[in-house]
């Protein structure tokens, strides 16, 4: 340009093109146009005569600056492009965010600049979780590195893996902070997900979903296939799961358990979304769905829960479904009837161990009578506890909550020790309850077998009562017993016939010398004729076999009167008398 001086053309090529090397070549620079070229930002300055090799070096020397800002500018865009990154002032400000981080967040940028980051955090397990981080960014100056927790614009839940530095100018003093993440949602275990999901929405509706056959699946199959398998049910669900109910992600739990959550909405048709996630089960029930490369005709149950602790009571909802045979139940305040009866359960359990340690576990005797000569020949003994306020509790309010925990064969003990005491006490027979869970007990056979030769010449008056019970393991250890007992001369009686299916079973492997008639059958046998042919049957059967028959639940005198006309050997029942003290029959 001929009327264009040197630092005119510069600056024309910098309106142009910031980004152009400049280097200057001249015989002689002047201190304003040395000024203008360092404010252009010129690559350098050679003066004539031309020196080939410097300006060939000085050349080369601007080509690799070119590179490596193309190459920084390259990462910068490879990073922006793919990371998410943020930046916030000392007060946590945000001051910048890249487009991933508004992808990420569901946010626009001009929603987010100059708002709290505290818009994006999820509440932590921990209430020292922010404070040790702005500790080691802000106090101590270091790079924090780990996994935040989030809320998108829809509040829903991701992960980040994340750095924090802080940003520090030359007086030592923080400017910014910035932060780089990759997403790790799918690296998060999806029960910890919908944990924290469930922490931060408490008031939630949740639909839990159990593979009803999936220990079969498990069983079949490696841990890795069976995996698999149930992420592509996940899917399946997903799919089929109708729009209208408002679940969008599904959760795969452990062991075949699948979670949809969301928002709790007050109007939310309760009635509307219960029948269409039954269609829904029926319709995953009726098809048969192709997961990988077998059919599988899975059937599931579930369980809807709404509100706070909607994840337990879910749960608990399908403990109930597989009890109850049904496969799909409504389970709110499931927890609170939970915890309720376990705090009963351990109030019965402190008024279990006070009555023990007190010598409050006491026997009273209920009398059972000859029916020809309506003269008391044997006695019952039966446990009772003496609460603290000295009520009399029946072993129905604490012989359970003691076979839960280490208290039931020390309840057995006691019985036994007072039952043989009684002996003593009166000259006719005592009958004691012994279960499977008692005879299956080693100490116990040995403890009853140290009474038997304690008390040898009177241990013929004592009758053992076996109580029915399908959790008999080991009948031949019970049998071997029974036989070791019958030397001592104790009799046996099979308690409640007629009310389980193993009565002549029972009567085959344990040849008693009584049965009691259960009382189920003797309470409507006034009004019941089939209860009334029942017990007709039992006694003609007995009598042929030459084993006495005893009627439990006798309450009045028609009943007796048709036991006796039934020829029944022996009745007990409150109408000839109730259990208690030996003392209050006036014995000895």
């Amino acid at each position: 340009m001929p009327n264009m001086n040197g630092s005119d053309f510069i600056k024309m090529i910098r309106d142009i093109n910031h980004e152009i090397p400049i280097i200057i070549l001249s015989i002689d620079i002047s201190n304003k146009v040395l000024c203008d070229s360092i404010n252009y930002g010129i690559q350098g300055y050679l003066q004539k005569p031309i020196n080939g090799t410097l300006l060939l070096e000085k050349i080369n020397n601007v080509k690799n600056e070119i590179h490596q800002k193309y190459l920084t500018k390259e990462y910068q865009n490879i990073t922006n492009s793919s990371a998410i990154i943020s930046k916030v002032n000392t007060e946590g400000i945000i001051t910048y965010v890249n487009e991933v981080f508004c992808s990420i967040s569901g946010y626009k940028k001009e929603e987010l600049i100059g708002q709290s980051y505290s818009i994006l955090r999820v509440q932590e397990k921990s209430s020292l979780f922010y404070t040790i981080l702005w500790d080691k960014i802000k106090n101590k100056k270091e790079i924090w590195n780990g996994i935040l927790k989030q809320r998108n614009k829809e509040e829903e839940l991701y992960y980040l893996k994340t750095t924090i530095q802080p940003i520090i100018d030359q007086n030592e003093e923080i400017i910014e902070f910035i932060s780089l993440s990759v997403l790790v949602t799918e690296m998060v275990h999806p029960q910890d997900q919908l944990n924290d999901y469930l922490k931060q929405q408490k008031d939630s509706i949740l639909f839990l979903i159990k593979i009803e056959e999936f220990k079969y699946l498990e069983h079949s199959f490696t841990e890795k296939i069976t995996k698999k398998l149930q992420q592509l049910f996940a899917n399946e669900l997903l799919r089929h799961m109708p729009e209208e109910c408002g679940f969008s992600k599904i959760y795969l739990l452990n062991k075949g358990e699948f979670a949809f959550v969301q928002k709790y909405n007050e109007d939310l048709d309760e009635k509307y979304i219960i029948q269409t996630l039954k269609r829904f089960q029926r319709k995953v029930n009726q098809e048969k769905i192709k997961i990988g490369i077998v059919d599988y005709s899975l059937s599931i149950i579930c369980s809807l829960a709404y509100g706070e602790d909607s994840l337990m009571n879910a749960k608990i909802g399908l403990k109930k479904i597989f009890k109850s045979k049904k496969n799909f139940i409504v389970a709110n305040n499931f927890l609170e009837e939970l915890t309720r009866d376990a705090n009963a359960k351990l109030n019965k359990f402190i008024m279990l161990k006070t009555a023990i340690d007190s010598y409050n576990i006491v026997s009273h005797f209920q009398p059972i009578v000859n029916n020809k000569t309506r003269k008391i020949e044997k006695y019952e003994s039966l446990v009772r506890l003496i609460d603290t306020e000295n009520n009399i509790v029946s072993p129905y309010h604490f012989l359970e909550i003691a076979k839960e925990g280490q208290y039931y064969h020390t309840i057995t003990s006691i019985v036994l020790q007072n039952s043989f005491q009684a002996l003593f006490y009166i000259n006719i027979d005592i009958s004691i309850n012994l279960s499977a869970l008692d005879l299956q007990d080693e100490s116990t056979r040995d403890y009853f077998i140290l009474l038997l030769n304690k008390y040898k010449t009177e241990a013929h008056r004592i009758t053992i009562e076996l109580v029915e019970d399908e959790s008999i393991q080991d009948k031949q250890d019970i049998q071997k017993f029974i036989q070791e007992v019958k030397n001592y001369g104790v009799k046996i009686a099979l308690d409640d016939f007629g009310k389980g299916f193993s009565n002549f079973a029972r009567i085959q492997a344990y040849q008693p010398n009584y049965i009691k008639i259960d009382g189920s059958l003797i309470r409507n046998i006034e009004q019941d004729s089939l209860s009334r042919d029942l017990v007709e049957t039992i006694v003609f059967f007995a009598k042929k076999q030459k084993i006495k028959t005893i009627a439990e639940y006798v309450e009045n005198e028609n009943i007796y009167k048709i036991l006796l006309e039934l020829g029944i050997d022996y009745s007990q029942g409150h109408y000839f008398g109730k259990a208690g003290l030996l003392k209050e029959f006036n014995l000895r």
